[in-house]
């Protein structure tokens, strides 16, 4: 009994290539509207706290990772330790470090998580362009708010 002839690796990794493209090239959208940015995305469902299902229609701010797919920064005062361990070189001993530092003081910037154990000016910089410390309509209109 013969074995079956190996395709050497080099032949191999070709094959590989060519399908990948193909693959590619299928899931390639046939009218380029279909991968057009949705300008205003609101929460169409969520589970648990979480986005779920996006709308362009308008509705509900977006909660958890799923802002970050759409280009929307994530509070550090408001998302949950599982939303903050999407962040890059955050885990989960740094995400309940900033959830501790947040309930002893509210950030009130960005920079201000250099005060949490374990993020320094390097992972600070890594996770900075994801953040956004928002200032809610009460906190504005508080005495003392910034511009008041």
């Amino acid at each position: 009994m013969t074995a079956a002839p190996r395709p050497d690796a080099a032949g191999a990794a070709q094959a590989a290539l060519v399908l990948a493209a193909l693959l590619f090239v299928s899931a390639w959208p046939a009218d380029p509207r279909a991968t057009a940015a949705c300008d205003a995305p609101a929460e169409h469902s969520a589970e648990r706290g979480w986005t779920r299902e996006v709308s362009c229609a308008g509705g509900p701010a977006l909660r958890g990772p799923a802002r970050l797919l759409y280009g929307q920064a994530l509070d550090p005062n408001r998302a949950d330790a599982a939303t903050l361990e999407v962040l890059p070189g955050i885990g989960a001993t740094r995400a309940r470090a900033i959830l501790d530092a947040r309930s002893q003081r509210p950030f009130a910037s960005v920079g201000e998580l250099r005060r949490v154990p374990g993020i320094g000016t390097t992972t600070l910089a890594r996770i900075a362009p994801y953040l956004a410390v928002e200032v809610s309509p009460q906190e504005r209109a508080a005495p003392g708010a910034p511009g008041r």
